[in-house]
């Protein structure tokens, strides 16, 4: 879920505008977290708990990031990251961030660390799903 933020200087009192991102929240049941190629499309891979307490296995296509001069950026449409970025993982950090790391090529050819917070991402009854 995307909640608007706005920006506004009044005296001395500063309001920032954007866009706030829910944090991803399917880490916490959800195990065997990773990184997969579904065909060609880059792919986040868990076996996610149902409400009834089973297990099984999912997984959501990554869409819409890129990697900009060795940096993973989100945006729309089909991720291509994977076409010029290396070794990548899911990293789940806490109980609220889990990161896309990888090692991404840059315009002068050589290759850097990029992390990319993933967002919004929910266990729907057993389903990875975009909240």
């Amino acid at each position: 879920m995307k909640k608007s933020l706005i920006l506004t200087v009044v005296g001395t009192l500063v309001f920032v505008t954007g866009t706030i991102f829910a944090a991803s929240s399917f880490q916490n049941t959800c195990s065997n977290i990773g990184f997969e190629y579904k065909g060609q499309d880059p792919t986040l891979k868990a076996v996610c708990l149902k409400a009834n307490g089973t297990a099984q296995p999912s997984t959501l296509i990554l869409q819409g990031i890129s990697n900009v001069n060795g940096k993973l950026v989100q945006g729309s449409g089909a991720s291509s990251f994977q076409k010029s970025c290396g070794n990548i993982q899911i990293v789940v950090v806490n109980t609220s961030t889990v990161n896309l790391v990888a090692s991404c090529r840059t315009a002068k050819g050589t290759f850097a660390a990029a992390s990319l917070r993933l967002n919004g991402i929910g266990n729907n009854n057993g389903k990875l799903a975009q909240k």
